[in-house]
């Protein structure tokens, strides 16, 4: 494969819209287009950029990927997940992402997007398996017990 490919193919899973990656190729090939062909230049140094891996980097998820304890603390704060909770998703995470490979930039982000799913999924679970029957959920008046009415009538139930 040659060195234009491999630089095609790689800017192409960074993500980089074919049509603005520039190669030798298309360079001598494309007609210089008045208002559009002018911007050549900028798209020549927008690849150089990305060559140079410029901000988040796009890679496979690491072997020894560990969440940070700041996405732990925020799950935590802003979703009440237990941290126990959080860890536990961590081994099925690794799993997945190490065997498929998949090169992605914010695996941080991607884990906290899975540890969210997972809670609430979990969750969603828990409330099914409480299901009563619809004659149950009409006659249920458990939740007038927690009022006292001052109208003299004892209630009995």
């Amino acid at each position: 494969m040659s060195n234009d490919r491999k630089r095609y193919n790689r800017l192409l899973n960074q993500g980089v819209p074919p049509w603005e990656i520039v190669t030798a190729e298309t360079a001598q090939d494309a007609p210089q287009h008045p208002v559009f062909g002018r911007g050549r230049e900028v798209d020549q140094q927008r690849s150089e950029n990305q060559d140079g891996m410029s901000g988040a980097r796009v890679q496979p998820l690491p072997e020894d990927f560990e969440p940070d304890p700041r996405y732990v603390e925020w799950l935590a704060i802003h979703y009440g997940i237990p941290a126990e909770f959080i860890w536990k998703q961590l081994p099925d995470f690794k799993l997945y992402w190490l065997e498929t490979g998949e090169a992605r930039k914010a695996w941080q982000n991607r884990f906290k997007n899975h540890v969210i799913y997972q809670w609430k999924r979990q969750q969603s679970e828990r409330r099914q398996n409480t299901h009563q029957s619809t004659a149950e959920e009409l006659t249920d008046y458990s939740w007038a017990n927690k009022f006292r009415f001052e109208s003299g009538v004892e209630r009995s139930d």
